[in-house]
């Protein structure tokens, strides 16, 4: 049988995955915001899509936000750490 090793770059690139979840949690930060966190709308346009990360709740405007927050999260976790 073969010793099969993850290379360090990989362990530690999943190691320092975020968490995500899309239900709502009691432990949650709750979002500060009144606008997506991606395009700056308010969300008067239908229900908000909703994901906690990391313990921090995050709300998008749509799915087309979501796809563009989840390219690169800590762009955006940045974003609402500066607000």
């Amino acid at each position: 049988m073969k010793n099969v090793f993850l290379p360090l770059a990989v362990v530690a690139l999943l190691a320092g995955c975020a968490s995500y979840s899309d239900k709502p949690s009691a432990s949650a930060k709750p979002y500060p915001l009144n606008t997506c966190i991606v395009s700056g709308d308010k969300f008067d346009h239908g229900n908000p899509v909703v994901r906690i990360v990391n313990g921090q709740e995050v709300k998008l405007c749509c799915k087309d936000c979501l796809k563009d927050f989840d390219k690169d999260p800590v762009k955006y976790l940045t974003k609402l750490d500066a607000k």
